[in-house]
């Protein structure tokens, strides 16, 4: 019961990224742009690398791999996160850039006067 509320307990953590790849998901269904593709796709890898890192403990313990083989495991985990991480980062920028840029031409925002 005890490693039942443990386990249960440390998937809380992955929650954050759930609202995350959720949020993302909802912004690429209202606009198909390549930020919000970007960000999806770095938000869904990030969930599935932070999933790996919660399963390969339990994966190495019911195995009884040497501590070598699960370094180099957490490597390629590792690597995999830091992509997912540099595609949502990119995407973001992308989305600061495309939502605070200046608008070039002033004198097309107002109606002409008739005076």
């Amino acid at each position: 019961m005890n490693s039942i509320l443990t386990t249960l307990l440390s998937l809380t953590s992955v929650i954050a990224p759930c609202i995350v790849f959720g949020s993302c998901c909802y912004f690429l269904s209202k606009k198909k742009v390549v930020e919000a593709v970007l960000m999806t796709i770095g938000s869904g890898i990030g969930l599935f690398t932070h999933l790996l890192y919660f399963l390969v403990p339990l994966w190495t313990a019911s195995r009884n791999i040497a501590y070598t083989e699960i370094s180099i495991y957490y490597t390629i985990i590792g690597l995999i996160g830091t992509l997912a991480s540099l595609c949502f980062a990119v995407g973001l920028l992308i989305l600061i850039h495309n939502t605070v840029k200046k608008p070039n031409v002033f004198h097309d925002q107002f109606p002409m006067s008739n005076d």
